[in-house]
């Protein structure tokens, strides 16, 4: 009874995620430019690894990199996943610093083998954030007018939000029990707004000598809706080496992976919305100043239609797991950024070809022991990116380590990852942040498909 409510509370709070939109988290100024920051595509586990998953097959978890991993999800069981993330800041430039902190649902994914061959799964994730926030304030401005001196102060904010969601559903083969191929086909869809408000505030209207303020706002918002297709192809062999002293073991697993993601064209929209806002001094009466506020909306349009493509990518990895304990994963990933552009972008931002590499271990003493200590997943891992933004002729790079563990409970594995890293540089005038981004996400094993002989 125990076991029953436990899994059921746990599917509820699984499917309860779904309802709740893939999400990004981020905080980042370089969040702005392009379509955002593009999120790692693994799941929690990987976080830990160094964002290792290209080669990675386990009957424990469903692979959203590459298709054909999934090859070896057990028979009449359904694995769901579902992972939540907190992420803190630290922003720095050459003459100021600021700290932020977000939390966010990331994702939900499932799959299943239909028959010992033929293997399916879904996902929905983020592919891209966007959530940036500044401002300039300058109270120093003054102009004459018939004579007198009118004091003005500006203020300017910008702000950013939205990015892109990805959900999929992927397919996947096993020939000959070393070779795996598969298939997932994904749509994406998002916007992403882009937000600009300037506060301008004089002090000096005067009217029979008595000094009266007026303010007047600006506001500009420019959302970009977007939606398409994508689809990926993955490639996987594995070879396993039996283990003499123990014949339901592997005593050496060895697999190779690839995939490779075909471009996406998504279909933009551009929604412009534009208002100026005034208050200003109207009438005296019994002691009390009355003020009147305005607003003129200048446009509210959808102001063009155009193509946003999406550049193809490609991944190579491999993974050794020794004796069902000890695991190894290297990745190496790149995306074709460099001849990416968006359509009317102001910034005239400068893209270049994205590179990740990955390394990762896992350590597990006995997954099948009566000691609970020696169940528990120790996970480890580095990893760099050349991301795809260059900004003032710098690169913006990115690297960082990882660490975290798996705990079972029951049919359920819960992890914690966390990735601990920096970006940027405060040079070229630009940022330098450091991260550091807590993972957390449970994974369920369900029996499937079996006509149960006693309720």
């Amino acid at each position: 009874m125990y076991l029953k409510k436990t899994k059921l509370i746990a599917l509820i709070f699984m499917l309860s995620a779904a309802e709740v939109a893939a999400q990004g988290i981020t905080g980042s100024p370089y969040s702005r430019y392009g379509i955002g920051d593009i999120s790692n595509p693994g799941t929690g586990h990987n976080v830990a690894m160094g964002g290792t998953s290209v080669a990675e097959s386990s009957p424990m978890y469903v692979n959203t990199v590459n298709p054909a991993c999934n090859t070896n999800l057990p028979l009449q069981r359904f694995v769901f996943d579902v992972g939540f993330d907190v992420k803190y800041n630290e922003i720095k430039s050459a003459t100021a610093s600021e700290k932020t902190s977000k939390a966010t649902f990331k994702y939900l994914v499932g799959g299943f083998a239909a028959k010992p061959w033929w293997y399916f799964s879904f996902s929905m994730k983020p592919y891209s954030a966007m959530g940036y926030a500044a401002a300039s304030i300058d109270s120093s401005n003054v102009m004459k007018l018939n004579g007198i001196d009118y004091k003005f102060g500006y203020r300017n904010s910008f702000d950013g939000k939205g990015g892109l969601n990805k959900v999929s559903i992927s397919t996947a083969f096993k020939f000959f029990k070393v070779f795996s191929l598969g298939f997932t086909g994904s749509v994406l869809f998002g916007d992403m707004e882009r937000t600009q408000k300037s506060y301008i505030s004089r002090s000096g209207y005067v009217i029979n000598g008595t000094t009266y303020p007026y303010t007047s706002t600006y506001y500009m918002s420019d959302k970009r809706v977007m939606y398409g297709t994508q689809g990926d192809i993955g490639l996987r062999f594995e070879k396993r080496f039996t283990s003499k002293k123990d014949s339901l073991r592997d005593a050496l697993r060895i697999s190779l992976g690839a995939y490779m993601s075909s471009s996406a064209n998504l279909t933009a929209r551009d929604e412009i919305f534009v208002q100026d806002y005034h208050t200003y001094y109207s009438y005296y009466y019994n002691g009390t100043n009355y003020y009147t506020a305005k607003a003129d909306t200048i446009a509210n349009d959808t102001i063009s239609k155009s193509k946003v493509s999406i550049p193809k990518g490609f991944g190579i990895g491999a993974s050794v797991e020794i004796a069902e304990k000890f695991t190894i994963n290297a990745d190496y990933q790149t995306q074709e950024w460099g001849s990416f552009q968006l359509p009317d972008d102001a910034s005239k931002t400068k893209y270049r070809d994205s590179k990740y590499m990955g390394f990762g271990m896992q350590f597990v003493e006995n997954l099948y022991s009566s000691k609970y200590y020696r169940r528990i997943i120790y996970r480890v891992g580095a990893y760099k990116q050349n991301t795809y933004l260059e900004l003032n002729g710098q690169g913006i790079d990115d690297k960082g380590i990882t660490f975290g563990i798996g705990m079972p409970v029951g049919m359920l594995m819960l992890n914690v990852s966390c990735q601990l890293g920096s970006r940027g540089t405060t040079e070229h005038n630009l940022y330098k942040e450091k991260y550091f981004l807590v993972h957390f996400n449970a994974t369920l094993h369900d029996y499937w498909f079996i006509k149960r002989k006693f309720q």
